[in-house]
């Protein structure tokens, strides 16, 4: 909804946009917006390097493929315990300041996963590696709302989710160059780079304005603390309060829509190469091929769904994306060529992350500066919670059904979250407070 200046200047944003004689610091917004688009870049990368080198974990393990699927549900429920703590963290003690601790917890166990000696250890390396990757992307996409313009802020949200999808092109890149010669443990010993944009974000991105302002607003009776450079911290409101009547109903329909998101992306895309390798008998470099053209197809989906987001609204954009894959999902399950998979997978690859490109502006715009980066990461860790069963099950229910089989199953949890987002009004372009 369009807010006038005057409507504008009794919430928290419109008092910095008046502050600053209505123009935002572009500067900044740039600054934010690349810290979180390469924060969830490193998720994307740790997902997909797990995707990619299950086979050869597999074999090197003598792993079953429900044990295979078991290292899928420990990363996410790791991003579930780290999108939780840090997404309080954030709000209490500011994004910047968390964002760089989990980019350091990332980057130490995904390089001591390379030195893994047995099943035990993966295990306990890619849950720790999980805590750092959850936090990434509510407190960036956090960041990234409370410094972009109200206009187009389901963009900036496209920009910072498209990071995820570079991460994944990256990591399917290197998995082409690096396997062949030098085999899994290199795919995880360059987890230990990321280190830097820890160094980077900590020294040269101010802290949100936003959430400053607030932690001031708050000194004298919220509880929090200022110095006055922004390492204050912040009142926080319990996460209790997200079910309170005046946010229940978003967070409950937000909740349904992520954990049908997650689940169908967790279940699809860890297991499409394997799909791909054992039930459809595509070479690996045949296979790493398709999967770069489904990644091409990924970022075109998410540009195009950015854009409707911001044109015709968030409940359309969702929903027509949930419905996109219902459709492609069933498809890739009835496929039987190498040209229909081929066309099943570019769809799918369209659609999958059609509504992950809205969800971080569409799960900051309900809620208030004080509790934004606790509800992000509740909301859209709470689904990658549920998202981690989805690999387990395929790897349990794939001898019975085939992957592609289980596959087709999710196309009817997508209907349900298509119909879902209208319980919700729509807030395309509203301002924060």
């Amino acid at each position: 909804m369009n807010i006038g200046e005057r409507e504008r200047a009794t919430t928290l944003g419109g008092l910095l946009y008046l502050r600053n004689g209505g123009r935002g610091d572009a500067g900044y917004e740039l600054r934010a917006t690349v810290a979180a688009i390469l924060g969830y870049m490193l998720d994307g990368m740790d997902t997909m390097v797990l995707s990619l080198t299950l086979t050869a974990l597999g074999a090197a393990f003598a792993l079953s493929s429900a044990e295979q699927g078991l290292l899928g549900f420990v990363l996410t429920g790791g991003m579930v315990v780290g999108g939780y703590t840090f997404g309080i963290l954030a709000d209490r003690f500011g994004r910047v300041r968390t964002f760089t601790y989990s980019i350091l917890i990332y980057s130490v166990f995904t390089a001591l996963t390379a030195a893994a000696t047995g099943y035990p250890w993966l295990l306990v390396t890619r849950f720790l590696s999980g805590v750092g990757t959850g936090a990434e992307y509510g407190i960036g996409m956090t960041l990234m709302s409370e410094a972009f313009r109200a206009k187009w802020r389901g963009m900036g949200s496209t920009f910072v989710s498209m990071g995820w999808t570079v991460g994944v092109v990256i990591a399917t890149v290197l998995a082409l160059l690096l396997m062949p010669l030098y085999g899994w443990r290199a795919m995880y010993l360059i987890g230990v780079l990321p280190a830097l944009l820890a160094a980077y974000v900590r020294w040269r991105i101010p802290e949100s304005p936003m959430w400053v302002e607030r932690v001031r607003m708050e000194g004298g009776s919220g509880g929090g603390k200022d110095d006055g450079k922004g390492r204050g911290k912040g009142a926080g409101i319990p996460l209790r309060d997200l079910f309170s009547r005046g946010y229940l109903r978003f967070t409950a329909v937000f909740l349904v829509i992520a954990i049908v998101a997650e689940m169908g992306y967790w279940g699809i895309m860890i297991w499409l190469p394997s799909a791909l390798l054992t039930e459809y008998h595509v070479a690996f470099t045949r296979t790493i091929y398709i999967l770069l053209a489904t990644d091409g197809m990924v970022l075109l989906g998410m540009l195009v769904f950015g854009l409707i987001s911001d044109i015709v609204g968030r409940r359309v954009a969702i929903s027509a994306g949930f419905i996109g894959m219902t459709l492609s999902v069933a498809y890739f399950a009835m496929s039987r060529t190498a040209s229909q998979v081929l066309v099943a997978s570019l769809l799918t690859g369209f659609f999958v992350n059609s509504y992950f490109t809205i969800f971080g502006a569409l799960f900051s715009e309900p809620y208030p500066t004080h509790a934004r980066s606790t509800a992000v990461n509740f909301i859209f860790n709470t689904g990658r919670g549920f998202g981690g069963i989805a690999p387990l099950l395929v790897g349990i229910l794939a001898p019975a059904f085939r992957i592609s089989g289980v596959i087709g199953m999710f196309s009817l949890l997508f209907v349900v979250a298509a119909i879902a987002i209208w319980a919700v009004p729509e807030t395309r372009g509203i301002q924060l407070r």
